[in-house]
């Protein structure tokens, strides 16, 4: 089978030949349909992660068919539409997990980080943390919702969204359009903010009703003028500083959730905080409990991606691209 494969960090990506792997007892061997290309693989690439490990396979979007099941495995089955998120397992019984939070589970495993992804044919996983894909979704755009769609769609949700609210996204690049998609499939009122004036058209297209240019205006500012401010702010981008000039604007009670990581420190003034009791908060990707929702969620309310799709041969190409700032939208690598 072909894998496309990081050395070491700062490598190129290289295509290998690999054989096809064995599930053991627990797992699963998953024909590989398609995989979403995040930052996070870029990351990989970069040597931004201290606990990838290499050589790695990235790719943590991954929608299939499942070939094999090892011994012991009564679920999925053979035939089953599968996917795997950016959680590949965790241990089971810290109190994250047993609370339903195994997304912070300080002995999870981590899909293309530290266990192989979804750049290759055929990949292993443990059966118990697939992702059943319901029939209604195209496995190019069911492979984004493992991590760009779970991540904006459980943002929202940890920071307690409500029908009506004010949403502002940073970035609208492949979680900022999704961060757009579902705000307005929620009931929320949509600002985009962006370095990109030529992105207005795309943002009022998507349904944004206010569009903040910050090459000509402030962030936080202009958001003071949206009716007194943003309930929620996603910062998507991997802007540290977007996401310090933006956070004045938010409204009293109002929060700003970093789903984009980036280099630097994102600062905010202690009067900003106490005063209008506002929050800053980080967002993982999800459970499985969470990634089933936001399956379950984008095939009833027609949440889908913008893809541009890549062979897997092209894999090194998609991200360079990511990383010049040149896609739109989500990359997604076609394997069957």
């Amino acid at each position: 089978m072909k894998a496309a494969v990081v050395q070491k960090p700062q490598s190129s990506v290289v295509l290998e030949d690999r054989p096809i792997p064995e599930p053991k007892a627990g797992e699963v061997l998953i024909r590989v349909h398609a995989c979403g290309v995040c930052h996070s693989d870029l990351m990989v690439q970069q040597g931004l992660f201290p606990f990838a490990k290499y050589p790695r396979v990235p790719g943590h979007e991954v929608a299939g068919v499942v070939e094999k099941v090892g011994p012991g495995v009564t679920w999925p089955q053979v035939g089953d539409r599968a996917g795997m998120p950016w959680l590949f397992s965790s241990c089971g019984h810290c109190k994250f997990c047993v609370q339903g939070d195994e997304v912070m589970c300080p002995f999870a495993e981590v899909t293309g980080v530290t266990k192989d992804g979804g750049y290759q044919e055929y990949m292993i996983a443990p059966a118990a943390y697939v992702a059943p894909i319901p029939d209604g979704l195209d496995f190019a755009e069911a492979g984004p919702l493992m991590c760009a769609g779970l991540t904006v769609f459980n943002g929202l949700r940890n920071a307690r969204f409500q029908p009506g609210q004010k949403v502002a996204v940073i970035g609208l690049g492949g979680l900022g359009h999704l961060g757009v998609l579902y705000a307005k499939a929620m009931g929320a009122r949509v600002a985009v903010i962006s370095s990109s004036p030529d992105k207005e058209a795309e943002a009022r297209g998507l349904g944004a009703e206010q569009f903040i240019n910050t090459k000509s205006k402030k962030s936080g500012d202009a958001l003071k003028e949206w009716d007194g401010g943003a309930d929620i702010i996603l910062a998507t981008a991997p802007s540290t500083e977007a996401a310090t000039d933006a956070f004045p604007g938010l409204a009293p009670d109002g929060t700003l959730v970093v789903l984009g990581v980036g280099p630097g420190n994102i600062t905010a003034s202690p009067m900003d905080l106490v005063g209008g009791r506002r929050h800053l908060m980080g967002s993982p990707s999800g459970s499985r409990k969470d990634i089933r929702a936001t399956l379950d969620f984008s095939l009833h309310n027609h949440v889908l991606p913008h893809i541009t799709k890549f062979p897997l041969e092209d894999a090194g190409k998609a991200l360079e691209l990511m990383h010049q700032g040149k896609l739109s939208g989500r990359a997604v690598l076609l394997l069957c």
